[in-house]
């Protein structure tokens, strides 16, 4: 995390500093983005830098905890479902609520990068995985609702489902990612990509006697 020195700093500096970090990130990747590049864009010196920050791993989860710590409030705000009834209204409002809040706040690029250029063996992988922790227990939460209420499955566990429904999203969220345009709609191929994630998380997350299985048993 960083230093209390950039903690400390005025806001607006402290934004300024984390918008070109983000737009850089973004741009060359986690990777391939040079400290000395961010130095010249920041415009301080490296003495100023390690003032602040311990290295740019450090910046780079200044920057998504950033994001986080702001969507898992969003997401508070939104709450838990209230009923049965309107449980998957409600699950699925909180997903486009997750994806607006990225566009919004200029998160895609970054989770364009992350998705292209992170691999589960990467150095700062495990990192992402503990950042994301508390966005987790929040859907978490949602599911055990789910089951309590009999309308998520109970043959499996909510940390399963929670990694089926992530990974079958990770599928999902790369093409949707590959095509995303800032500022412009997206395209009927984009549209088709959401409907049928959503359709499959719910098929996923489903009790198997609430499923309509007509014309699947003879399904590869």
């Amino acid at each position: 995390m960083p230093l209390n020195r950039f903690l400390n700093l005025p806001q607006e500096e402290k934004d300024r500093v984390l918008s070109i970090s983000k737009t850089q990130f973004a741009i060359y990747g986690y990777d391939v983005t040079s400290l000395n590049l961010l130095l010249k864009e920041l415009d301080i010196s490296k003495g100023q830098f390690y003032y602040w920050f311990e290295d740019k791993a450090d910046l780079f989860f200044t920057v998504m905890q950033e994001g986080l710590d702001a969507l898992c409030l969003r997401l508070e705000e939104h709450g838990q479902p209230t009923s049965a009834a309107d449980y998957w209204d409600h699950i699925r409002e909180s997903r486009l609520l997750s994806e607006r809040f990225w566009a919004d706040h200029d998160f895609v690029e970054i989770g364009q990068m992350v998705s292209q250029q992170i691999p589960s063996n990467h150095p700062i992988y495990e990192r992402l995985l503990v950042c994301s922790t508390p966005l987790q227990n929040h859907f978490i939460e949602g599911l055990r609702l789910g089951q309590e209420w009999g309308l998520v499955r109970t043959d499996l566990s909510v940390e399963i489902l929670l990694r089926l429904t992530d990974g079958v999203g990770d599928v999902f969220y790369g093409p949707i990612l590959k095509n995303y345009v800032k500022n412009q709609p997206p395209s009927e191929e984009i549209l088709s990509l959401h409907e049928l994630l959503g359709r499959t998380i719910r098929l996923i997350l489903q009790p198997v006697d609430d499923q309509d299985t007509d014309g699947l048993q003879n399904r590869p």
